[in-house]
Order: structure tokens, then sequence, then C-alpha cells
């Protein structure tokens, strides 16, 4: 099946005086129909909430007009996934606030997170969870300090990027 998604990652790590680089790719390959795409342009703000809600519609090669789209679930499973953070509110007024994405479980995030991550503005991170589904993951905005989440709230809303495979359990 064709459609999969690779993310390719450098980084250049230590100190100047011991450079390195690393680099590397993610990928996944759908395993059938059911592994779908979904992309959103979504606002995150500082109330926890789902990362990805139910009723988004996939992604679908043609425009249905009788009403009949598929849509995702609180079931269905999270299969990779990439998020990136705008450094905006809503595509234009920058923002220096960063999101906490949970993998509780509990779809409830925090920004002392201890399951989960933090990605600051500007910052991508593209990632495939093990037995996740959509109910499952949480985001919230932070206010940051020296790279870091140090509050839970936020001075306001982040616009991300996330582009997904979602199987579709239904």
């Amino acid at each position: 099946m064709a459609d999969k998604a690779v993310a390719n990652i450098t980084t250049r790590v230590m100190s100047d005086f011991a450079k390195m680089s690393m680099a590397g790719s993610l990928s996944y390959t759908p395993n059938d129909s059911g592994d779908k795409w979904i992309y959103l342009e979504t606002l995150v703000d500082a109330s926890s909430t789902a990362l990805i809600n139910a009723g988004v519609q996939y992604q679908e090669r043609y425009v249905r007009t009788d009403g009949t789209e598929t849509l995702t679930a609180t079931g269905d499973y999270l299969k990779w996934c990439c998020i990136k953070h705008t450094g905006t509110t809503d595509g234009s007024t920058a923002t220096t606030s960063g999101i906490v994405i949970s993998l509780d479980g509990s779809g409830n995030a925090a920004y002392q997170e201890s399951e989960g991550f933090f990605i600051d503005s500007g910052e991508m991170f593209c990632f495939k969870p093990s037995y996740t589904t959509l109910n499952d993951i949480g985001a919230i905005s932070v206010t940051v300090q020296n790279g870091m989440p140090i509050t839970p709230s936020s001075p306001g809303d982040v616009l991300i990027l996330l582009a997904a495979i979602v199987d579709d359990a239904s």
C-alpha cells in the first residue's frame, strides 16, 4: 500500500569541542485500507483537551456529497504522527507559549507531564506510539521560560499543524 509516512531527522549534539551528528528516519507504511491520513490545523489552549478529537474527517481522495464521510472516533489507533508548532497563535501573531502532549492514557495533559513530551515555539516532533487510541492523547499550551514549561497556564493559544496516520477501528 502506498502513502507511507517518512520523517528524516538530523541532529547536531555535544559541545563545540566534541561535535557529533546523528541522522535517521521515522517511517510507517500503512498495513491496510483501515490506516488513513488526517491533517489538522488546530489551536491548543490552556485547557487540556484531546489532541485529535472524534469527528475529524479522514483525508479522502474523493469528496463525498452525500454526507457519509469517514470520521475519526475516540477508539481509533494512532499509528504515526507529526506535530509542528507554528510559533503563532493564529498563523500570524507570534507566541512564546509551548505545548505539552500527554501519552498517559487519560487524555489529560499538564505542564509537568512525566508521560509525554514538550514542543517549544517553532519546533516539530514526529513519533509512533505503540498502542494508543485518540482518546489516550491530550494536549495543553504552557508558559515557557528558558526552553522549558514553567506553569500550568499559558498566555494564549498555539496553532499547530498535525499530520497523522490513524487506524480507523470502526
